[in-house]
């Protein structure tokens, strides 16, 4: 062997020990983990009548009034709403309806009877009940506590709790209405009227 020979097989000789060195040397590792349960809440809002928080769901149907006069009022019901959930939930809105079927005294009925709704205090319609919009509420109600609004639908010179005020989002002053009563065609009509608040959480 000659001497370049040597001096290259000594040269890849230490370097393949250099690898096998590089292959051999050790490295500290280390895992970590953090974790975090989630748990989705429950919606449950319940409607009762009164001050009563003995509402079970959701729908809550009144007692029937009538006959009635060409003036009339339901009297001022107030509605009670409990967040039974376990989380806060928002009002999105508050939707006035009438479940009725369709019948020229039915119709006559709906259209000429009036709705007055008040809450905490403030008229948040007082108007023909055909006319009544849906209101955007901004408001939360949290976990076991609850909200009220109150209802009356009426014709004629009958007294609510929002009186003669027909303005949105005024103070409610309770006293006499100033609707026209019922006219001949609503004679032996049926309504059904309804009232669904949204919610979201």
């Amino acid at each position: 062997m000659n001497a370049r020979a040597i001096a290259l097989l000594s040269a890849l000789g230490v370097a393949g020990m250099g690898l096998v060195g590089v292959g051999s040397h050790a490295a500290f590792t280390q895992n970590t983990k953090s974790d975090q349960v989630i748990t989705a809440g429950t919606m449950n809002v319940v409607l009762s009548v009164g001050a009563a928080q003995s509402g079970s769901g959701p729908t809550l149907t009144l007692s029937p009034v009538g006959p009635v006069n060409s003036t009339f009022t339901t009297g001022d019901q107030t509605i009670t709403i409990t967040n039974k959930g376990n989380i806060a939930v928002q009002e999105i809105t508050s939707t006035p309806g009438d479940d009725f079927t369709a019948s020229p005294a039915n119709t006559a009925l709906h259209s000429e009877a009036y709705l007055c709704e008040v809450s905490s205090g403030t008229v948040i319609y007082n108007g023909p009940l055909s006319a009544a919009p849906a209101q955007a509420i901004n408001g939360t109600l949290a976990a076991t506590q609850t909200d009220s609004y109150t209802v009356n639908v009426y014709a004629g010179t009958a007294t609510t709790a929002c009186g003669a005020v027909t303005t949105i989002g005024a103070t409610a002053v309770s006293g006499a209405s100033t609707a026209p009563s019922l006219a001949n065609d609503a004679q032996g009509g049926t309504i059904d009227p309804t009232l669904t608040v949204s919610y979201t959480g």
